[in-house]
């Protein structure tokens, strides 16, 4: 019979030792995580349509908070007399923490969250506030993660319009190779070429013409002419200001004097007496403004000098018979026209209309 081989004292603390230290590790990683292992547990399960880059064990966070990890991911079995939906293709099964069990409602969902462009993939659940509070192993709704599809739709969109700009790109770079258009013939044609060197000869001669002080624009650069002008003038406007200052010809007392001050002033003044009467009624000017008389006058001498030319204008009147009767014209045209011949006859045989008869009593 084997004799059975018995511990030492030292053997058993290493193992002790060793124990402990395995336990404090568990625990020191369970600390670090957060994930609260040791404190009570319930399960949730959510369905979602796909859960590509989703472990379990990653984390399930509410709002942001951890607060559990993923149990179970599996196939959802279909459901009996109903067709499949993609919506809840995958059922993920979650382990949370119930000091938060009051934050997970009928009015939360839970969806997928990706850590960065490309990072791993958590579960987040949206903080409920009016529904009631989820049970164990009662259903959470599931969303799908917009973000991701977002990213996805309009990545698809950038390469769709990335390909039309490329192609676009390269038929205008076919055309430019081709010289069509301005610019192509500018970059094909050796015409175009030689006449943008000689312009730019030309243009380094005038430069050149420039600094070598010829020309207009060469003494505007290369003299000091101009400048001893501009300063010169600078110097008899400064010594024009200085006068001005020191109230010195008109433009200095205009601006200086207090008598043209106290001038207008007085003027002012008197133009405001005189608007003053003028509103008061007072003096000619006063009376013309403010009295109803003359106004009165002037419209009824308006009206009689209208009612005298609607006399004149009615064929009722002598007056307007004057002016409009055809018999009156004819009439003054005949005596006229007698009198014109008896003014002839007078001047041919005035003997015959000049009389003198002496008779004595």
């Amino acid at each position: 019979m084997p004799q059975r081989k018995q511990l030492t004292w030292t053997e058993l603390r290493v193992g002790l030792f060793v124990l402990a230290g395995i336990v404090l590790v568990v625990v020191g990683i369970f600390y670090v995580t957060g994930t609260g292992a040791l404190g009570p547990k319930y399960r949730i399960v959510t369905f979602l349509p796909e859960v590509d880059g989703l472990a379990v064990g990653a984390p399930v966070a509410i709002n942001g908070v951890e607060v559990g990890n993923v149990d179970s991911i599996v196939i959802a079995p279909s459901r009996a007399g109903q067709p499949p939906v993609p919506s809840r293709s995958v059922e993920v099964v979650m382990r949370i923490n119930r000091t938060f069990q009051d934050y997970v409602r009928t009015d939360s969902y839970a969806s997928l969250l990706t850590e960065g462009f490309l990072g791993n993939r958590v579960v987040t659940i949206q903080r409920g506030y009016t529904g009631q509070v989820l049970g164990d192993g009662q259903e959470l709704p599931g969303r799908e993660e917009r973000a991701m599809k977002e990213i996805v739709e309009r990545g698809a969109d950038l390469m769709q319009n990335l390909s039309a700009l490329s192609s676009q790109v390269g038929d205008i770079v076919g055309a430019l190779k081709h010289g069509q258009g301005t610019l192509g013939k500018l970059i094909t044609d050796q015409t175009a070429y030689n006449r943008i060197n000689s312009i730019l000869g030309r243009i380094d001669q005038v430069t050149a013409s420039v600094q070598q002080g010829q020309g207009t624009i060469g003494k505007l650069v290369t003299s000091d002419e101009l400048y001893t002008k501009f300063d010169s003038a600078a110097g008899r406007l400064d010594n024009v200001m200085g006068a001005v200052q020191q109230q010195k010809g008109s433009l200095g007392k205009f601006i200086f004097d207090p008598s043209l001050h106290e001038s207008a002033r007085q003027f002012l003044n008197n133009g405001n007496a005189l608007l003053s009467d003028v509103h008061a009624g007072r003096g000619t000017l006063g009376k013309l403004a403010t009295d109803d008389s003359l106004f009165a006058t002037w419209r009824q001498t308006g009206q009689n000098l209208s009612n005298a030319t609607a006399s004149l204008s009615s064929k009722d009147s002598t007056a307007g018979k004057f002016f409009d009767d055809p018999q009156f014209y004819d009439n003054m045209t005949g005596v006229a026209g007698d009198l014109r011949l008896l003014l002839n006859e007078f001047r041919q045989n005035p003997s015959k209309f000049l009389k003198v008869k002496f008779s004595l009593f």
